[in-house]
């Protein structure tokens, strides 16, 4: 099976006050993050991949980067399904802080340590949980597989905090996990081609 992983576009334009965004921030995207979709879109049909179906997680950036990807793409006719299992990560206390705010706050090390090296930071009311983000993410994967067969060709349109939590899964570093908005990864049988790109070769 492939996997296909698009992180969402952006979700703050020049100007805007850029601040932490999870489960609870409900945000569109801004015309940068829509042509960061577009781009996808392009990268996917450049790819000659043909698509089983699309998995986009409930909110409107992931949504909104799934629709204009596969638009993009050529890809009307291709299912696309709204998975909690993608749902953001709650950031409990740092929801709507900057990084400046959650440093003077809080102190360096914790936003460090997820920063740098994707270590969840406890006592913050962040949910629901590694555990919980890594199970949904496998019964999902094994959902796909089920219904679309082995050699299924699945796009997975997600946060950047949810691949954090699962590159580990496919041999990524905890370090080297982050993915840019827009940007993608291609998993084939459960082994990273590309990570963290603008193209899928």
């Amino acid at each position: 099976m492939k996997l296909i992983l698009v992180r969402h576009g952006n979700t703050f334009g020049p100007g805007d006050r850029v601040c932490w965004v999870g489960a609870r921030s409900d945000l569109p995207l801004v015309d940068k993050g829509k042509a960061q979709a577009a781009e996808v879109g392009e990268a996917l049909k450049a790819s000659g991949l043909a698509p089983s179906v699309i998995y986009c997680g409930p909110l409107k950036r992931t949504v909104e980067t799934a629709t204009i990807a596969a638009r993009t793409a050529g890809w009307a006719d291709v299912d696309m399904e709204i998975s909690d299992a993608l749902k953001e990560i709650d950031y409990g206390d740092w929801e709507g802080k900057s990084n400046d705010d959650i440093r003077s706050e809080y102190g360096d090390a914790d936003i460090d340590g997820w920063q740098k090296d994707s270590v969840w930071p406890e006592g913050y009311g962040w949910k629901p949980g590694v555990n919980a983000i890594q199970s949904n993410w496998k019964a999902m994967i094994s959902s796909i597989q089920g219904k679309y067969g082995p050699d299924a060709v699945a796009v997975i349109v997600t946060s950047n905090g949810i691949l954090r939590l699962v590159a580990p899964e496919y041999g990524i570093s905890a370090s080297a996990a982050k993915v840019g908005t827009g940007h993608m990864c291609l998993i084939e049988d459960g082994v990273v081609k590309v990570w963290n790109s603008k193209t899928l070769s």
